[in-house]
């Protein structure tokens, strides 16, 4: 396995979550909503015909200790998407069938100060094609993906998912941390928790001051599971730009269970010592989160076999990462 290939994996896993529309539209509008003396409910809206384009950002920094070697080896990540999503039509039961479509993506990554990565896919570098990460992002734009909701914004089912591992895997390499990385980045599960946001709203109507518990859990692929839990707080209502919003904080731990299942490939990592903290913008008229900034620490140690080639039974090597890494989802336009 190209072992540049499993570290760029192993941290874009650890990344959380969260067509054709254009300008910001009703963003640039000023609310008219008027916060309540009391209680509120905050609760995800989607008005059939809407158009909303959100734009991910994640920066993050990793040292890596390896086993005999004298120092460390510093990784430095910049990656961005932008999607939209539109509401198709309301579903029997008071539930939605939502499209996302994958519109842009970059990605920067540098080991040792020397550029490993470096794509957008609003940019035609010819030497991004030739490479396996860039070469998937690519693959993605355009793809579309078909969400059902229920009545309580739970997704029940996802279809598209199958469609768009056959459109990545063509002419693509076998490389298991190719492999890998298109079960993280591009998985079921994965596509599931970038519409969770409902766990984030509180369970009932709250008013500046209240606490609420949230837990979320993502599959990665052979590597176990790893958990978020954290309490939210709904600390004020705050102008954020013209929209009146509950500035709604946050903060929690991250660690990792193990898969259940045996792991042919060898591969194994553990997450410990996580904590991440960040603050979000909910706009209760537009009924979605306009804004989103999340700060996170975690360490991590790895196994992986020495020889490359993905086999349990070989001799293995363990590393530890620390990492850092800011994440800002914001909501790009809704019309």
């Amino acid at each position: 396995m190209n072992k540049n290939i499993f570290l760029i994996t192993a941290t874009l896993a650890s990344s959380l979550f969260w067509v054709g529309c254009n300008k910001s539209g009703k963003l640039n509008t000023a609310s008219t909503f008027t916060p309540p003396a009391g209680a509120v409910e905050l609760k995800l809206k989607w008005p059939v015909g809407e158009c909303i384009v959100m734009d991910t950002d994640t920066k993050q920094n990793t040292e890596i200790f390896m086993p005999n070697q004298p120092g460390s080896m510093k990784q430095d990540m910049t990656m961005g998407q932008k999607y939209g999503l539109t509401v198709l039509k309301e579903t029997t039961g008071g539930g939605h069938e939502v499209e996302m479509e994958f519109l842009s993506a970059r990605m920067f990554l540098a080991m040792r100060g020397k550029t490993m990565v470096d794509y957008d896919s609003g940019k035609k570098a010819g030497g991004d094609k030739v490479n396996p990460v860039a070469d998937i992002f690519g693959k993605s734009i355009g793809a579309k993906i078909q969400y059902f909701l229920d009545a309580s914004n739970e997704v029940e089912r996802i279809e598209g998912v199958d469609e768009l591992g056959n459109r990545l895997s063509s002419g693509g390499q076998a490389d298991p941390g190719v492999q890998i990385f298109k079960s993280f980045m591009f998985g079921k599960d994965h596509f599931k928790q970038m519409m969770s946001a409902n766990r984030f709203m509180p369970p009932k109507p709250v008013q500046p001051g209240d606490t609420w518990p949230g837990m979320l859990s993502f599959e990665m692929a052979p590597l176990g599971t790893m958990v978020l839990n954290f309490d939210c707080t709904f600390q004020s209502w705050e102008m954020h730009g013209k929209r009146n919003c509950a500035r709604i904080e946050f903060q929690g731990t991250v660690k990792s269970t193990p898969s259940a299942d045996a792991n042919p490939s060898g591969l194994s990592m553990t997450i410990t010592d996580g904590d991440f903290s960040g603050v979000s913008w909910f706009d209760p008229e537009l009924g979605i989160t306009i804004d989103m900034t999340m700060n996170q620490n975690m360490k991590m140690t790895m196994t992986m076999p020495m020889n490359g080639r993905g086999n349990a039974a070989a001799k293995t090597q363990t590393m530890t990462n620390f990492m850092n890494q800011v994440i800002n989802i914001k909501l790009d336009s809704v019309k």
